[in-house]
């Protein structure tokens, strides 16, 4: 379900001149859904299925009748004659004129035309799968560029705050060293550590900003527009991997593949089938039936005709195998892709509860950290400690913060990526 996201106006000033702009959390199923839109891939794989339908229709329609229209014209420089006792006739024409019209109904084809129907449905079966794979890997693409960024805001806002907090405390050692309270070198090691922290915010401002880009290209959305509160949900290790079992697109695939195999085998034996048609042709020739008259006939002629292979020198047997060995590899290529989803659920999910754990840990430390900064500038007040050893606390608390932050985000690039293997597109 999409949230709601209350709508808010912003006003920014350009050139002197304010600009009204519409702000709202855009969705990760709307980004999702402009970058499917944006894909040329998908786009073409689109195209593919439709490009199919219109196949499937052709198979279909080869079961019923076919109608056609035909003419020629003939010229022969003899004519046969007949002699009779005392007198000779000539039959025919040097001039030969047919017009016919058609009609052709297949009878039976040893089910090669029914089958050639299921084929183009799993062939069409077959490219709706690709079609939801490419969609799952752009929508893990975007998931993964909406994290990256996330993580990389969140460790400049966790660095933007240790800046104010020291220059907050700067401020303080300036008032204290113009009252000759503290040394100097307090004042330059607090100056050393901010600048410190501002060329780190200068690095991750380039970071954010390739991200931001890269999210843009992806989808064709400013990132600063998605709603900021998503988070990637995922089932248990036994839920998904019987997801990944019973839905993954490249498993369905594989099995159309083979169920594809099978149908053309369905047809190399049922061209060895009889194959049986009837026709119905209305003509009308100058001469007609009767070669004898010279004029213009109208006439009709209709009948079955019948075909039956009787030998090909083993070229059923042979084909009948090459399908069987790319059954076989088919097989192996499936039993071999359900191995490596095991594999990578079983790495993913454990670096998920290390992942979980290792936050559990972090929020302690955190927590430890912020107390000791306030102990520790009390004890600075007191002159118990030095300037150093109450940066070296600030400094450590925002670390601790920027490792708990950043191991949120890894854990949804996760759960992304166990998404993202088991064929789950949103």
């Amino acid at each position: 379900m999409r949230r709601f996201i209350i709508p808010v106006f912003i006003i920014l000033t350009v050139s002197g001149s304010p600009v009204w702009l519409w702000a709202a959390g855009v969705s990760m199923e709307d980004a999702i859904q402009k970058g499917l839109e944006r894909a040329g891939a998908y786009r073409n794989l689109a195209l593919e299925e439709k490009s199919l339908e219109l196949e499937k229709r052709t198979a279909q329609m080869k079961r019923f009748f076919s109608l056609d229209a035909a003419g020629s014209y003939l010229f022969r420089s003899e004519q046969m004659e007949i002699t009779f006792p005392g007198m000779s006739l000539k039959a025919g024409a040097r001039h030969n004129y047919d017009l016919n019209l058609s009609l052709k109904q297949p009878l039976f084809t040893g089910n090669i035309l029914s089958n050639a129907v299921r084929l183009s449905e799993l062939e069409l079966a077959a490219a709706q799968n690709r079609a939801l794979l490419e969609k799952i890997d752009i929508a893990a693409e975007i998931k993964s560029s909406y994290f990256n960024y996330r993580l990389l805001r969140d460790k400049k806002n966790s660095l933007e705050t240790l800046i104010r907090q020291l220059y907050l405390h700067l401020k303080k050692l300036e008032n204290f060293y113009r009252e000759e309270l503290i040394r100097k070198t307090d004042l330059l090691e607090t100056r050393r550590k901010l600048r410190e922290q501002e060329l780190n915010v200068e690095d991750l401002n380039q970071l954010i900003g390739s991200e931001g880009i890269r999210f843009e290209r992806l989808c064709g959305l400013d990132i600063g527009m998605m709603d900021a509160g998503y988070v990637e949900s995922v089932d248990n290790y036994e839920g998904a991997l019987a997801a990944f079992k019973a839905s993954h697109p490249l498993l369905k695939t594989l099995d159309r593949n083979l169920a594809m195999l099978f149908m053309r085998g369905k047809m190399v034996k049922g061209e060895y089938l009889p194959q049986a048609a009837g026709f119905a042709e209305v003509h009308y020739g100058r001469p007609g039936v009767d070669f004898f008259k010279n004029r213009w006939q109208l006439y009709f002629q209709g009948g079955i005709s019948f075909s039956f292979k009787l030998f090909d020198w083993d070229k059923k047997k042979r084909e009948l195998l090459v399908l069987d060995y790319a059954g076989e590899k088919v097989k192996n290529q499936r039993d071999d892709f359900i191995l490596e989803g095991e594999k990578l659920l079983k790495q993913l999910f454990a670096g998920k509860g290390s992942l979980e754990k290792k936050i559990g840990i972090l929020d302690d430390l955190v927590r430890t950290a912020e107390e000791d900064v306030g102990l520790k500038a009390d004890l600075y007040r007191e002159q118990q400690v030095s300037n150093i050893d109450y940066l070296d606390a600030l400094t450590t608390k925002e670390r601790y913060e920027s490792m708990k932050k950043e191991s949120m985000m890894q854990l949804e690039l996760v759960k992304v990526n166990i998404n993202r293997i088991i064929g789950k597109d949103i």
